[in-house]
């Protein structure tokens, strides 16, 4: 496939069904867990890692039926980033954006003809980045990067961070202002002028996110690439923001599964014999934690894929939904960084020559694990229950104008 920029494209898989993508999930994560450790430590750009990753036809899973796309679930779609994240829970991250964009597709109702434009790209093979968000009160909601019309299209001028995957993305969605007070998403070709992602992201773990900074000098977007988002509906908006959340349950849940399987695979006839009683009682306490946490992110896919398929969010079908992800990440967010230092206080100094590379899952979920404030979830989901209260952002988004960033 020709690109934007008029360059070739590897054709990508086309994926048909639930275990097809499972399957092509376990091919592609048995490459990632042997390169995993190689850009973990030399910090290089995960190219191949993410090209493979495009061909795979694990990027168009979500796209609906009508647009060409085999239409899967929401328990798939975790299901397959649990395995990938098993393999290596940086990489895994590099998509969540995408879907996220994907996600926002659906709220342009009236728009097929640039939907579907969109869509076959991903069929495609390609991948959707992030530069939506900026430092400060009030990124998400006010964005200091602007647009302003010129000609057939808008210039934009700002600053993001926090860009993952935009890097090495084919698209990246850039959420701006319009001096007429609405907020636009504007989904730039990579390439385009005066846009420069920055290799400036240096982190503890998730290295291989390349996370970095974003900015953009009068770069020039044309108009069917710029979605307004005022006079969306509200319920849809909160559910669209919720929805791409449960992604990142899936990250923590692989990384726990991957802790059971190496501690499966210890020899416990090295350990003193109490330690290996202990050894077993706390795989076995894993095993139920696992378990559990992977109970709830399918309980939340399928509240999930129930809205999908009524068509329409409502505002408490949206809230139900925020509910159940934020339940099913409370529990996930503890559980990747307990597995991984659960099982290091059982190894000795020379378990990494045997298993190379595991000290990256022990900084991998502890680093994700900041990337939401988990102890005010808690007391969200904690105050929902008790008093009926909605969290405070799945509020403001139910009661804005329905213009949060796509």
């Amino acid at each position: 496939m020709t690109t934007v920029d008029g360059s070739l494209r590897p054709a990508a898989r086309v994926l048909h069904s639930d275990d097809e993508a499972v399957a092509a999930a376990h091919e592609l994560a048995a490459v990632w867990r042997e390169l995993g450790p190689l850009r973990d430590q030399d910090r290089a750009v995960p190219r191949t890692e993410l090209a493979l990753l495009a061909r795979s036809g694990l990027l168009a899973m979500t796209v609906p039926k009508r647009f060409g796309g085999p239409g899967l679930g929401t328990g798939t779609l975790t299901r397959v980033f649990a395995i990938l994240s098993a393999a290596d829970a940086a990489l895994a991250q590099v998509p969540q954006n995408h879907f996220g964009a994907l996600y926002g597709l659906d709220l342009e109702d009236d728009d097929d003809e640039r939907k579907a434009f969109f869509l076959a790209e991903a069929i495609a093979g390609a991948r959707f980045g992030n530069a939506g968000h900026e430092r400060g009160k009030g990124g998400r909601s006010l964005p200091k990067t602007t647009i302003v019309d010129d000609g057939d299209g808008y210039r934009i001028n700002g600053s993001k961070s926090f860009c993952t995957g935009a890097l090495t993305a084919q698209w990246v969605p850039v959420s701006a202002a319009h001096p007429d007070g609405w907020l636009a998403t504007a989904i730039l070709p990579q390439g385009t002028p005066g846009l420069v992602i920055l290799e400036d992201w240096d982190a503890f773990g998730q290295r291989a996110t390349v996370s970095g900074s974003a900015e953009l000098t009068d770069s020039w977007v044309p108009s069917r690439y710029v979605f307004n988002q005022s006079g969306r509906r509200k319920p849809d908006t909160a559910f669209r923001y919720t929805r791409s959340q449960l992604t990142h349950a899936a990250i923590q849940l692989g990384i726990a599964e991957e802790v059971l399987a190496r501690a499966d695979r210890l020899d416990t006839g090295t350990l003193a014999p109490a330690v290996a009683g202990r050894f077993r009682a706390w795989r076995d306490d894993l095993e139920l934690e696992i378990a559990a946490t992977a109970a709830l992110v399918a309980r939340a896919a399928a509240l999930i894929d129930e809205v999908v398929a009524a068509g329409r969010a409502t505002a408490d079908s949206a809230l139900g939904v925020g509910i159940a992800v934020d339940e099913a990440k409370c529990l996930a967010y503890d559980l990747g960084p307990a597995a991984t230092d659960g099982f290091v206080e059982f190894l000795d100094a020379g378990y990494t020559d045997a298993e190379p590379g595991f000290d990256r899952h022990w900084r991998n979920a502890r680093t994700h694990s900041l990337h939401d404030p988990i102890r005010w979830r808690r007391h969200y989901v904690g105050d929902f229950h008790l008093n009926g209260t909605p969290p405070p952002f799945m509020k403001w988004l139910l009661e804005s104008a329905g213009d949060a960033p796509l």
